[in-house]
């Protein structure tokens, strides 16, 4: 194979994986889709904010490129899903976590990059609806 013919087939090849993937996946891994429109795109613009599910995040980050953030939504019901939104970075969507029963623990701990002071957004789907909750946290050195 020449070097030609090497670069025809990447190309086609990221050509058809484009084709395949869908507008909404393209547009974050391209830095295109913003937080709040990441937000509406999984609630489908319906969700509230509820103390029962508890999102730990620190209010002062020494390093961005280790935050710990923790996801408690043990006091909901019916939880299917739990995301992790960062306003601030290039990528918002930071994590998903998808539990297949409904006697799973619905916990999650993680650490996430932070590039700047942001706001912090957890989304709880469950068999109700959408359910969110927020933080801010400020980052002193950058991580992204």
């Amino acid at each position: 194979m020449n070097r030609r013919s090497a670069i025809k087939a990447l190309i086609g090849g990221a050509i058809a994986l484009s084709s395949m993937a869908p507008f909404s996946v393209l547009a974050n891994f391209m830095g295109k889709l913003k937080a709040d429109d990441a937000i509406n795109k999984i609630t489908g613009g319906k969700h509230t904010t509820s103390a029962k599910l508890k999102l730990k995040s620190p209010k002062l980050a020494e390093n961005g490129t280790q935050v710990p953030v923790t996801v408690d939504a043990t006091a909901l019901i019916g939880v299917q899903s739990i995301f992790l939104i960062v306003h601030e970075n290039i990528k918002p969507v930071a994590m998903r976590v998808d539990f297949e029963s409904s006697d799973a623990i619905t916990f999650a701990s993680f650490r996430v990059k932070m590039g700047k002071p942001t706001k912090v957004t957890a989304i709880a789907q469950t068999s109700a609806g959408f359910v969110t909750a927020s933080s801010q946290t400020k980052v002193t050195k950058g991580g992204c």
